[in-house]
Parts: structure tokens; C-alpha cells; sequence
């Protein structure tokens, strides 16, 4: 199946994305930001910002403090927090004349709230600076601390997201040093705190496919969310990047993308997938269906 595909699938991606991409980037103020479409070496990034004129950006560093093996994101000791981040990130996004952001973070583990605090300056800056901008943050696990989620409460995006990546039976390898409840306990303990002004604030999961799972675990994983509280969800086909230590063991068609599509309708989740998603790609046009 791996071989059969392969072919037909990677004549959908864009042959050259770094050249445009980093054509595009080199005309922005990044003033020191990255993005997660470099550093994650995402498929789409020769497509979003030359032509939608989106991007998402990486805070906290580009290191990470965990090892995934399905990431090509950089592992180490990261940096300390640029307290000047907050405002570079607002400047970036006015030079864009942005309607629609999403940033992202590597896990920062070292740190006693995960980066949370973070998470709420950026906002809050962003926030004052253009009130009309609509935000959506993709959030670490945070170790399961509460008192980051209560911080994030605190000044929320209106899209909280977090990946769940694959299904349970698969954690202990491709996702050690997390744990699929503690993943769904994020939007568990968010759910019911969505009232009043924040009950327009949605909610969004992402996993990856082509892994290894069965039909029947993905719509587990779409089951399990809808529970937690979830609104949004993404699916895509897991590519090897440079730097990554697993390997496809399948290529899904496309016909498998509409089912879990279908499946997760059904369930009330609104669904974007196909072999290209990612949980940021076009991600402003999940909020407006």
C-alpha cells in the first residue's frame, strides 16, 4: 500500500515550498520569530502565505523539551522567554494586516507553567493593540498543570487547540511523554468554563494518520472528543520530515478522509481532512462553516 500510493500522493505537494516560502518570509519583520511551518517542514508552507497570505507562528523558541519521534522540530535546552515577544508578535501581525492568526510552541517543560504565562501576555497584547484580530493558539499539554489552564482562561484565544496526534494503542511510540487522557482532559476542563463572554470560544483536536492505526481507533479518537467538548477537528496524513525517526507505514486515499469526515459530522464535529491538513492549514475557514 506504502509504495502503491506514494507516487500519486506526492504529486500533490507543492515540488518547491521552501523556495517560495522562505521568499515570502525573508520580506517580513520576523524581528527573531519563527514559524511552525519551517521548523515543522509543513507541505502547505509554499501555499499559505504566497497565495492565502497566512502563517503560523512558533513562540517560545524554536527547541523543544520533548523528543517526538514524528517531529523534526529541535530538541534541547531552549532559551529563556523574550519578554520583547509579545509586542514583536503584535507588530508582525499588523504588518500582515492579519484577520486571522495562529501561533503555536515547542513543549517547554523546564518552565513552571509551560509557557502559560506567556501564552497570556501575547494575547493580551494582541488583544489591545488590534481587538478586531481573531486568535487561535495550538497548546501543549502542559504536563496536566490546571493552574496553566487557569491562566489561559484568563485571557483565552478564540480558538484553543491541541493535537492529539494518534490513537491511544500507539502513544508509547509516537507520542512518549504524553498521555491521550491527560491530552483530552485539556478540553474536558475547558468546556464547561465556556460561558457568558467566553461561549463563543471553540475548542479544536488534530491527529495525524497513515501511522499504523485502524479505521475503527480514528473514529474512537473522534468519539472521545466530541465528548471532551471539542467543536474542531483535523486529520492528515503523517509525512517522514528531514530529521525524524518514523517512518509511513501507509498512505491513505482519499476515500478514507471522507469517511472519517463523514463520521465525524455525524457526531457534531466540524471536520477538516484530507492528505495535506494540518491543524493550521486554512485554519480560519473551520470557524466559518
Amino acid at each position: 500500500m506504502v509504495q502503491e500510493l506514494r507516487p500519486k500522493f506526492h504529486e500533490w505537494v507543492n515540488p518547491h515550498p521552501k523556495v517560495r516560502f522562505r521568499e515570502e518570509i525573508a520580506k517580513l519583520p520576523m524581528n527573531g520569530l519563527f514559524t511552525i511551518c519551517e521548523e515543522a517542514k509543513c507541505p502547505n508552507r509554499g501555499e499559505c502565505l504566497p497565495k492565502h497570505r497566512t502563517l503560523s507562528i512558533m513562540v517560545m523558541g524554536r527547541i523543544c523539551t520533548r523528543r517526538c519521534p514524528f517531529c523534526s522540530v529541535s530538541t534541547g535546552k531552549p532559551e529563556p522567554l523574550d519578554p520583547w515577544e509579545p509586542q514583536k508578535v503584535s507588530t508582525l501581525a499588523q504588518t500582515l494586516n492579519l484577520k486571522y492568526l495562529v501561533m503555536t510552541s515547542p513543549n517547554r517543560d523546564e518552565l513552571p507553567d509551560g509557557g502559560a504565562s506567556q501564552w497570556v501576555k501575547i494575547i493580551s497584547t494582541l488583544r489591545h493593540q488590534n481587538p478586531e484580530l481573531k486568535i487561535e493558539i495550538l497548546v501543549p499539554d502542559f504536563q496536566g498543570r490546571q493552574e496553566a489552564l487557569e491562566q489561559l482562561l484568563q485571557n483565552p484565544p478564540d480558538v484553543l487547540a491541541h493535537d492529539l496526534q494518534t490513537v491511544p494503542r500507539l502513544y508509547p511510540t509516537i507520542r512518549p511523554g504524553a498521555q491521550y487522557h491527560r491530552s483530552l482532559s485539556i478540553f474536558q476542563w475547558f468546556k464547561p468554563r465556556l460561558t457568558g463572554q467566553r461561549k463563543n470560544i471553540f475548542l479544536k483536536a488534530g491527529m495525524m494518520v497513515g501511522l499504523g492505526e485502524k479505521h475503527e481507533e480514528v473514529f474512537q479518537v473522534l468519539e472521545d472528543s466530541k465528548k471532551a467538548g471539542v467543536d474542531f477537528f483535523t486529520i492528515g496524513q503523517y509525512l517522514k520530515p528531514p530529521g525524524s525517526m518514523l517512518e509511513v507505514v501507509e498512505y491513505l486515499p482519499q476515500e478514507d478522509y471522507e469517511r472519517f469526515k463523514n463520521f465525524g459530522q455525524k457526531l457534531g464535529l466540524r471536520v477538516q481532512a484530507s492528505p495535506l491538513t494540518r491543524s493550521s492549514y486554512l485554519a480560519d475557514q473551520l470557524t466559518q462553516q
